[in-house]
């Protein structure tokens, strides 16, 4: 009777055995596949992160150049204006007393 209860312990032992190894290495592959799977996730992220950090760097570099040709417009028509007004309504009379009459 006892080795009639220890032989079925043993057995009871050693089919524990196998579900736990059978188990863990069923659990060892799903954690591998999730780690590859994190991995692509992760590739995937840092592409997308630079692919708009480039796509931010091009706007900002097309927008400097739009606001650097809209001063550099904006400059040469107030010089152009001021130009026109010396030119046409400011004349100095008396550079001695620093008197400026103005053309009708």
């Amino acid at each position: 009777m006892i080795t009639f209860i220890l032989g079925v312990s043993a057995a009871i032992v050693v089919g524990m055995l196998v579900w736990l190894v059978s188990s863990n290495i069923k659990l060892n592959k799903q954690v591998k596949l999730i780690e590859r799977e994190k991995e692509q996730i992760w590739l995937e992220i840092q592409g997308r992160c630079d692919s708009i950090e480039r796509d931010r760097k091009e706007i900002q570099r097309l927008t400097d150049h739009r606001i650097d040709g809209v001063i550099s417009y904006t400059d040469s028509r107030f010089d152009k204006f001021a130009n026109f007004i010396d030119r046409n309504y400011v004349s100095k009379v008396d550079n001695a007393s620093n008197t400026i009459s103005y053309n009708n």
